[in-house]
């Protein structure tokens, strides 16, 4: 069902077969988007809403006026980040309590990262979020999970730092999740990208299996890239186990 990449066919177990015929099973990688994808919630919306300053205050903007800057293309994803997240006065406490009590992992994501850490499967998260609060829900849940986020600095963590930024992606100045997956894998590696946005769609044209949630999904069918629903986790934990017992 997968489109053929680099002169390899994928079958449903996530091995790959050279041109005799030849099954090669390969080491698998799943790298996943966070914010309403691992997390249920947007979870840096979530924040936004909960600690927006009062607007009638000197130099406050509402989040939702800075995103539609974002939107209409007068800023970039990260400016309108650091824009939003720089005037909440909040402290990061604060904010990673009402993480751990209000938002939810996607059912199936600890199952799968639990698997993953048991079977020398490579998870890992990739996006556009803030370190701490990505930590915060994974600490929550007890989850162990490799997070290629923006790094946050200083006591009030408003300092930024992008280890993934490249000037030729559409999403500079913030993190590229085409390169945090190409610095993962190699070409050995049966490639797994889930997600559910915009910013997934470069990702998901470079694996060979995609989970996707709206509005990703629809922009794989436009682009002809094969993919499988994700109502949750679970068919990712079962593609997953299926791949391990086709490795000897």
């Amino acid at each position: 069902m997968l489109k053929s990449k680099m002169r390899w066919s994928s079958t449903a177990s996530g091995s790959a077969s050279d041109e005799r015929g030849t099954a090669t099973p390969r080491r698998m990688i799943i790298l996943c988007d966070f914010d309403d994808t691992a997390a249920v919630q947007n979870v840096g919306q979530m924040l936004l809403e909960r600690f927006q300053p009062d607007v009638s205050h000197p130099g406050v903007v509402h989040w939702r006026d800075v995103s539609k800057r974002r939107a209409d293309g007068e800023i970039s994803l990260a400016e309108y980040q650091e824009i939003a997240f720089r005037q909440m006065t909040a402290t990061v406490e604060e904010q990673t309590d009402y993480v751990r009590s209000s938002a939810q992992l996607r059912p199936g994501f600890a199952e799968l990262a639990t698997y993953c850490a048991e079977h020398g499967i490579h998870l890992a998260v990739a996006s556009h979020g803030l370190d701490y609060y990505v930590e915060a829900l994974f600490d929550e849940h007890g989850v162990d999970v490799k997070s290629h986020t923006v790094r946050t600095h200083g006591p009030d963590a408003k300092t930024y730092e992008y280890d993934f930024a490249d000037e030729s992606c559409a999403w500079w100045p913030g993190n590229c999740k085409c390169m945090a997956l190409e610095r993962s894998r190699s070409n050995s590696e049966h490639v797994v990208y889930v997600g559910d946005g915009v910013s997934d769609a470069c990702p998901a044209a470079r694996a060979d299996m995609v989970f996707a949630r709206e509005p990703l999904a629809g922009i794989c069918r436009e682009r002809g890239i094969t993919y499988r629903e994700l109502p949750d986790f679970f068919p990712v934990l079962e593609y997953a186990r299926a791949h391990a017992q086709a490795r000897p």
